[in-house]
């Protein structure tokens, strides 16, 4: 506006200038892309300015005619362009993170469900004379699920469409109605072998005619990490799911009997690399499990009492029937 009105009082050739190019609608652009909204929107913001100067010119019995209006025209074009290519850079950036993490949640994910595939393969290689038929089903059918979690995952990583957003949450549910309790059950068997490591008793307290609409798969992922997590912090203890349907909101609780977590990183245990250095981790899992349960319209806390265990709990809106 300033650099319009000085050039229209001056009469001189709509230059740009260098303090222009860097300034306004550069930062216009990014701000209305982190804002969500699209390009044509930032476009049609800079043709209301170019409407204004009419609107006051014929306030005062004025034409934006002649050099006026290529001063006017020229100095927005200049302007949306400026804007426009930020809002591209942007995207693109926002865009290229998003993917990255997308592959940096998928990589961490597949850690668990191999790791369950690894103890089940040593398992059966070292007591496969000693088991009896029907154990070794389950074995396999365990080992099945398990790679088939993992087939999942990296399908995940070749047909997703990340789609950049104002909270750069690369998850994007698709809901239906499911029963909690069966893939809950499911998850706990597949992991078993991890738990069965450290000597960890799982039980699942959700009951059975629980539904919840959601994602099942993502759902089945924020699962994976809190008990990924659970195990990795409970020696001979107890992890316990439990959940119930609050007026409309399912409420998803994991608890555990492990070594809770110290006062100072409760605060950004859900935060981005927040991982405790005493453990071998990427600090990932509890990162995703907030984005996921976000990207629901969720929400999801912590709480602990260090020596004492810890609990997870998340929520899961149901949507609103037309």
């Amino acid at each position: 506006m300033a650099e319009i009105t000085r050039d229209l009082a001056l009469g001189r050739d709509p230059t740009i200038s260098d303090e222009h190019s860097r300034d306004e609608p550069p930062r216009h652009g990014v701000q209305r892309f982190r804002d969500g909204l699209d390009v044509g929107e930032v476009v049609a913001e800079y043709n209301l300015l170019r409407v204004a100067f009419n609107t006051v010119a014929e306030r005062y019995d004025l034409s934006v005619v002649g050099d006026a209006a290529r001063i006017i025209n020229h100095r927005i074009d200049d302007a949306v362009r400026l804007a426009v290519m930020a809002f591209a850079a942007q995207q693109t950036l926002i865009r290229k993170e998003q993917e990255e993490e997308h592959l940096a949640f998928v990589a961490h994910d597949l850690r668990t469900p191999l790791n369950a595939v690894s103890l089940v393969v040593e398992e059966l290689s070292h007591g496969q004379n000693q088991m009896a038929g029907a154990d070794t089903g389950d074995l396999f059918e365990i080992l099945r699920r398990n790679l088939q979690r993992v087939e999942d995952l990296i399908k995940q990583v070749l047909d997703t469409n990340v789609q950049p957003s104002a909270t750069g949450s690369s998850f994007q549910p698709e809901l239906r109605r499911f029963e909690l309790w069966p893939l809950v059950q499911r998850l706990i068997l597949d992991l078993r072998p991890v738990s069965s490591e450290n000597e960890i008793e799982v039980v699942n307290e959700i009951l059975p005619a629980l539904t919840i609409c959601a994602d099942a798969g993502l759902i089945s992922e924020v699962f994976q990490n809190l008990l990924g997590n659970a195990f990795r912090y409970t020696k001979r203890g107890r992890v316990t799911v439990s959940a119930r349907d609050d007026a409309g909101t399912v409420t998803c609780v994991v608890c555990d009997t492990g070594a809770g977590i110290p006062p100072e990183m409760l605060a950004r245990v859900f935060d981005k690399r927040a991982t405790d250095p005493a453990k071998a981790g990427t600090g990932l899992g509890l990162t995703i499990v907030k984005q996921i349960v976000e990207a629901h319209g969720g929400t999801v806390s912590a709480e602990s009492t260090l020596g004492a265990g810890a609990t997870f709990r998340f929520t899961i809106p149901t949507p609103q029937e037309n």
